[in-house]
């Protein structure tokens, strides 16, 4: 008997939705996204972070703030991500979101520390 092994990568998804939301509505709306993600079985949200209303740095849509709002998720390549991007594409609510593939930052770091240490050569 074979057994499927399937490679779960870890990303980050930053959502900002429009600051007008009630905390309820904000929470309201973070969890619909979370359930969404979680709907197929192979996605894991594995921590949330709720930054509450912040300055952005620029305008979107005429606004200056926004609710944001992190997921930490692991995933397999064929999961759910894209089809919870497109609704957070359509939906009337959410300003703008991010999602950034974190296991290669964890792959690039680790290399980074296998490197050997130059040594320097002693001139007489």
């Amino acid at each position: 008997m074979q057994e499927s092994f399937v490679l779960k990568r870890t990303y980050e998804l930053v959502l900002i939705a429009d600051p007008r939301l009630s905390d309820e509505e904000s929470v309201a709306l973070t969890d619909e996204f979370r359930d969404m993600l979680q709907a197929d079985g192979t996605t894991e949200v594995t921590r949330e972070e709720s930054w509450g209303k912040r300055k952005m740095a620029y305008p979107i849509e005429k606004f200056n703030e926004g609710r944001y709002h992190v997921y930490y998720v692991e995933a397999d390549p064929k999961s759910t991500l894209p089809e919870v991007e497109q609704r957070m594409r359509q939906h009337d609510r959410v300003l703008r979101f991010l999602t950034v593939r974190t296991d290669l930052d964890l792959k690039r770091a680790a290399s980074k520390g296998k490197k050997k240490p130059e040594t320097a050569t002693a001139s007489a």
